[in-house]
This record gives C-alpha cells, structure tokens and sequence, in this order.
C-alpha cells in the first residue's frame, strides 16, 4: 500500500517523462490484464473470432462478411502463436493498446501531457475498449484503424504535407477494408475538414484529391476481388440494414445501449466530481485546450458525430446495432475531460488515474467471475464457458475410430464446426453450412479425395437443414453422436453434437 501511495504522491502533471512512462505503462497494464482475465476465465473465444479463424485458412483480398483486414490481423498473431483460442483474445487486447497509443498521440496534439494520460485513462473506462476487447470481431478491429484515420485527418490538415494526404487516403483505404462502416468517419470528418479555415485554399484542396487517389489505389486489389467474387460483402451488408419497420423506438434502444457502454467512463466522472465537491472543489470544468477553436471543434466532431449521423441514419432508412458504434467513441475521452473539475492539475490527474485504475480491475474481476467461475457454479450457458476443448477431442476420437487419415475438412453450422476446427489436433479447413462459397479454401476434389466429418448441434434440428448440409448428409456413410454438459461443475445443459462422415476416397489418402 505504500508503494501504491508513494506513486500517487509522486504523479506530477508538469513531468513530462514521468507522464509519457505512466502513460505507456497504463496501455500495457490495460492489455496484461484484460489478456489475463480471458486466458483464467473463457474456455471458448467469441463466434466472430470463431469465424477469423477459419476464414484465415484461405488468404484472399475479402472474405463472406467483410474485408481482409480482420482476419490478416489475427493471422500475423497465429504464425506467431498459432491456431489456439487465447490467440484471439491476445489479437483483441493489442488491438486495444495500439488504438490507446494512437489515442495519447492525438490527445498531445490537442491538450498537455497530464491532460493526454487521463484522455487515455477515461477512454480505456469504454465497454468497447476493455469487455468488448476480448472479442475479435469487424467492430472491433475497427478500433486503431479508425484511431489512426483520426490522427491522419489532424496531422494533414495541420502540416498540409502532400505525402500526409497520401497517408491519410491509404489509412482510409485501410479503414473500409477493414469494414464499409467507416463511410460514417469519412462523411463526419469530410465535414469538420471542409469548416476548419486552413482547408480553404487551393493547396489544401489538392491535398484532399491526393488522398482520394491514394484512397483509390490502395482500394484496386479489394475491388478486384469484390468483381471476381460477385460481392458478397455487399450482399452481406444489405441484408443487415434493411427491414426494420419501427425506426423510431430503435433509434431510442440504440442509444439506451450506447449509455451501458460508456456507463464506466460515466461513473468514473461522478465519483471524481464528488471527490472535488466532498474537498469543497469549484465546480468549473475544463473545455479541452487553450488551442485553436478547431481543435476544439475537431474534438466535438468525434464525441458527436458519427453517433448523430448513425441515429439518422436509423431514424429516416436503415435497421441499427448496437455494436456498429464500436468504433465511434475512440477518442471519447479526450471530451470526457471537459468533465473533469478545473482545479489543481495534478491532484485532477491523481484522482483520474486512482479511479480509473480502479474501475478498470473491478470490471476485468467481475468479467472474469462472470463468465468464469460463477458462471459454471450457477448453471448459467454462456459461450464462454462452451466445452470446446472437449468437443474438438471427442470429435477427434470419432474421426480416428472411423477413417484412417487426418482430418482435413469440417462442415456445420459456424460455431459448432469453427469451434471442431480450432480444437481438432488435426486443424481442419471449414466449409460453413455446406456452401463453398462461404469457406473458399474447402474445394469439391478436397471433400472426394479426404472425406470430411458433418457436426450438427442437436439444439438446432427444430430449424431446417440448408440444402448445402443436407446434401452432404446424403453422402455420409456412418453416423452417430457426442454427448457433453455445458458447465463443468454442475453437470447441467447437455449438449448432443451430431456427426456424420464422409469417408475419404481410399484409406490413407490424405497422409
């Protein structure tokens, strides 16, 4: 305790250096010990990352969903750890960390060093940006895409270099390959850089056609791909905006949602404010710098843009999730601090980094009790404390028994079969529902010349079979079932997973 009282009394906000190492030493506290939490408490990682992990067997310029970005993150993580579940949740908390980075950058652009650690500090406070970073996803990989795409529009417009420009339309290139949904940054930041006075000459007009061409170019292997594959990540995109009928009552839900993830940033500014007012603080807050104007507004922009556009988005056309606005309160905190009572700087800073701290271990034990332990002792069913480990073995047992040869291709719905492939010793590629279309890398010769083993949870017979599933069903030779509880301790929720093979086309030949 005296130690953690020495740091306090010791954090002063006109030490640069001491600020820039507890800055950076906060980022990788942030990511030790969300990883840990993961790696003690979940024995399955999320659908999505489910998902990354098979997509990732086939390297391509866009896959079923989205574009390449994603799924080329997580597979830098696995030729460096391979194919393992906490692989996944050490790709999310990276990502994480580098978009807090990014974060610190453009906070010391806008705001002094003391106020750029308590920006990093509350904006780590975000569900999307600590629970949520567990789970590698589009939305979440989004995150340090969007962040340096932030940066990149900040440092053009201020230094009006031609090769920031040209960064600046790469990084945005990057943004849209990682999900279209950066359209939204594009159209808000397109506004605030259109209404900062330095844009309105002709130099700066060309640097916005340098970034549009560079953009463009970064975009031709991507749109080469989508041409050669008939779109699927616009059809994919189509069919998750379309058909809501109540846009209005939506619109409310998808805001509601958005206040339970900014709940801890939100409890975080109470607790310090009441800490000032018990001390007999004065109530004026800070608003962000003593810079220019457009700082500030630059600032408003990313607090309340994409959330406003998306609402009306919502309200007039489109259906709305929740976690589209993942990536939408990146720099949240850098707002936030407009929050914070305007008193003595470093006892501001002290009262931040304490209850931020704080906060950010009360959520990662209660997550890791949740969907760990708690979570086994209630007989609660979560997706996190899935049996997968003992799915993939069981599996594998069957398949050994049956054939002769590895593994070389699962075929089921996304979870049950993604689930077998990641667990299997064998690595299995995945044809999702049958459809070559959604697991390129599985190919009709492949299926003729290995076989292949069909999984079909139990729980899913009341809906119909695709035509893919049963038409391989048609195929298999011998069938049968594995049986497994869903929580360990108590033995409750069994779950059946249903097999059947598809023998490969001669003993031994796929060894």
């Amino acid at each position: 305790m005296s130690i953690v009282k020495d740091f306090f009394t010791r954090l002063d906000a006109s030490n640069e250096k001491q600020l820039r190492n507890v800055t950076l030493a906060y980022i990788a506290f942030h990511a030790i010990f969300w990883f840990f939490t993961a790696f003690v408490s979940h024995t399955a990682p999320h659908k999505d990352s489910i998902e990354e992990l098979f997509w990732l067997q086939h390297f391509d310029w866009g896959y079923p969903k989205f574009g390449p970005i994603g799924t080329w993150w997580v597979h830098l993580f696995v030729v460096i750890f391979g194919r393992a579940v906490w692989v996944t949740y050490l790709a999310g908390v990276v990502n994480v960390a580098l978009m807090l980075l990014v974060v610190w950058r453009i906070a010391l652009i806008i705001a002094s060093p003391a106020k750029a650690l308590m920006a990093v500090i509350l904006t780590s406070l975000v569900i999307y940006h600590n629970v949520n970073g567990l789970q590698v996803s589009s939305n979440l990989m989004q995150l340090f895409p969007t962040v340096l795409f932030l940066w990149a529009v900040l440092a053009a417009v201020q230094h009006q270099h031609w090769w920031r420009w040209a960064l600046l339309g790469v990084i945005g290139a990057v943004c849209l390959l990682t999900k279209y949904a950066a359209g939204i940054w594009f159209a808000v930041m397109g506004i605030w850089v259109l209404c900062d006075s330095r844009m309105h000459n002709r130099r700066a007009m060309m640097g916005i056609v340098i970034a549009i061409i560079a953009g463009a170019i970064a975009m031709i292997p991507h749109i080469e791909w989508l041409i050669r594959e008939d779109a699927p990540t616009l059809r994919y995109m189509q069919r998750q905006v379309g058909g809501q009928v109540n846009h209005l009552a939506e619109v409310i839900k998808f805001l509601g949602s958005q206040l339970g993830k900014l709940a801890p940033l939100l409890i975080a500014l109470l607790i310090i404010h009441l800490q000032f007012k018990r001390d007999g603080a004065p109530s004026q807050s800070w608003r962000g710098s003593s810079n220019t104007t457009t700082e500030e507004r630059y600032v408003s922009f990313t607090a309340y843009g994409p959330m406003l556009l998306t609402c009306v988005l919502g309200a007039i056309w489109i259906d709305l999730n929740a976690n589209w606005a993942t990536a939408y309160f990146v720099v949240i905190g850098l707002f936030a601090l407009r929050y914070v009572p305007r008193v003595d700087t470093s006892l501001a800073l002290r009262r931040v980094v304490g209850v931020g701290l704080l906060l950010n271990i009360l959520i990662a034990v209660s997550v890791g009790l949740y969907y760990g332990l708690l979570v086994d002792l209630s007989g609660r069913v979560a997706r996190a404390n899935y049996p997968a480990k003992q799915q993939g073995m069981l599996l594998d047992e069957v398949w050994d028994s049956k054939t002769r040869g590895p593994l070389k291709v699962v075929i089921g719905e996304t979870w049950v079969a993604g689930v077998t492939s990641v667990m299997s010793k064998d690595q299995p590629l995945v044809l999702p529902y049958g459809l070559y279309h959604q697991g390129p890398a599985v190919t009709p010769e492949l299926i003729k010349k290995c076989g292949a083993l069909v999984v079909i949870d139990a729980a899913d017979e009341s809906r119909p079979l695709n035509d893919g599933a049963k038409r391989f069903l048609a195929q298999a030779s011998k069938t049968g079932s594995i049986h497994m509880y869903w929580n360990r301790f108590k033995q409750k929720n069994p779950i059946e997973i249903k097999w059947a093979i598809i023998e490969p086309e001669s003993n031994g030949a796929c060894r």
